[in-house]
């Protein structure tokens, strides 16, 4: 629903469309401890900032006590004005907020007895069992084989090869890792014969490690993981935008950013990356997001036991130190699939225990579970990214009494 079609907002209950099939209540903010002046301020910075060509496109959904409290877009779906007002139940590219996703994917079938988080990588992706460890320009084994627990929480030595610069970075932008033609199986198998950067269990370093779930998933559950996560996580989560394309009769709702050019989710992939590769829409993982604040359970469906989603939620990194791309900043752990925010210090009223994620393109969440909150921002603009990751949390806690 576009902002200016709703005025009253706060004085009243509306029924507005989270996602195509279905409606749901907003709340009065002040009846869960919202201040609606500040709310309202939202909304004319967003306003400012779409006026300004900041960005084209944003929506903004805020959830408190289970309640619906904020859910608004803002601008037009792509940078001409000719595209179309943006609606609540537009689709974004999510990018890294799919690694939640795959995350509990993997957590389902740890507590079906089809996977166990020591188990090494290579029980289900042989290849890795010969990959080395790159340090100078040589090749060490590997002291300890990588576990799904070190793929869950990023310290398996696998990095990225799109972002700094290292002997083992370099391999990887020559590798071809990023070309969608080819198999999940094929693309895991490429990436296994790569050096790692660092040894298994000993650095936190963001990487490739959940897209190597996705063909974990695969071979545990003997399903492509579309279908793996369309069966046991958005049929229960009614996610009925979620996926790795976008369908011909869903294109006219695609978000195109003004700059740069993104991927095309109306193209069908081969490869499924489990790390990146999903499209949603705010109502879709708000779903996803309730599901986790509620311990596991949706709407009667349970997909992961209430001690699962702790341990997920759960710093279990240790003594481990980020390496020298420490994206998590200061003050966060990581659990299994989410960033952990490991206590109250700093300017931020984020709650000790919060976790969160982000897409490259500028979607973001954060979960609160002290104050029973969650928090979902998008936007298809990777230049603006941090700035709003910044910017969104001000505005919600300072609108919070």
């Amino acid at each position: 629903m576009q902002n200016k079609l709703i005025p009253g907002f706060f004085s009243t209950i509306l029924l507005l469309a989270i996602s195509t099939a279905s409606a749901v209540e907003i709340t009065d903010p002040k009846s869960i401890g919202f201040d609606p002046r500040k709310l309202n301020i939202v909304d004319t910075m967003l306003n400012d900032d779409i006026a300004a060509k900041v960005v084209n496109a944003a929506t903004l959904s805020i959830m408190r006590k289970g309640k619906l409290v904020y859910h608004k877009a803002f601008g037009t779906r792509g940078p001409g004005s000719s595209s179309g007002p943006l609606n609540t139940n537009d689709i974004f590219r999510i990018n890294s907020m799919t690694k939640p996703i795959t995350s509990v994917a993997v957590m389902m079938l740890v507590e079906q007895g089809r996977i166990k988080l020591k188990d090494p990588l290579s029980k289900y992706v042989p290849a890795f069992a010969n990959t080395k460890v790159m340090k100078l320009g040589k090749l060490y084994p590997q002291d300890k084989a990588i576990t799904i627990a070190d793929l869950l929480r990023h310290t398996s030595g696998i990095v990225y090869g799109f972002f700094g610069d290292s002997e083992v970075r370099s391999l990887y932008k020559k590798a071809g890792l990023r070309d969608n033609s080819q198999t999940l199986e094929t693309w895991a198998n490429k990436l296994a014969a790569l050096p790692l950067e660092h040894q298994p269990g000993e650095v936190w370093e963001y990487s490739h490690s959940t897209a190597v779930l996705g063909r974990v998933v695969e071979v545990a559950s003997g399903q492509k993981l579309d279908k793996f996560l369309k069966k046991q996580i958005f049929d229960p989560l009614d996610m009925i935008d979620t996926g790795f394309f976008v369908p011909q009769s869903k294109v006219h709702r695609i978000v195109e950013p003004q700059a740069p050019r993104l991927s095309n989710p109306a193209a069908k992939p081969r490869l499924l990356s489990g790390g990146g590769g999903l499209m949603s829409t705010p109502g879709d993982y708000l779903a996803f997001c309730t599901m986790m604040l509620n311990g596991g359970l949706y709407k009667g469906h349970r997909l992961l036991k209430p001690e699962t989603v702790k341990e997920m939620i759960s710093n279990q990194l240790g003594d481990i130190q980020p390496g020298n791309y420490n994206l998590l900043g200061g003050n966060s752990g990581f659990g299994y699939g989410f960033a952990v925010r490991l206590n109250d210090i700093g300017f931020s009223r984020e709650s000790k225990g919060s976790y969160r994620w982000a897409g490259y393109a500028g979607a973001h969440f954060w979960i609160d579970p002290l104050k029973e909150m969650i928090v979902v921002f998008m936007i298809q603009n990777p230049r603006q990214s941090r700035r709003y990751i910044r910017k969104v949390r001000a505005w919600v806690y300072s609108a919070l009494k």
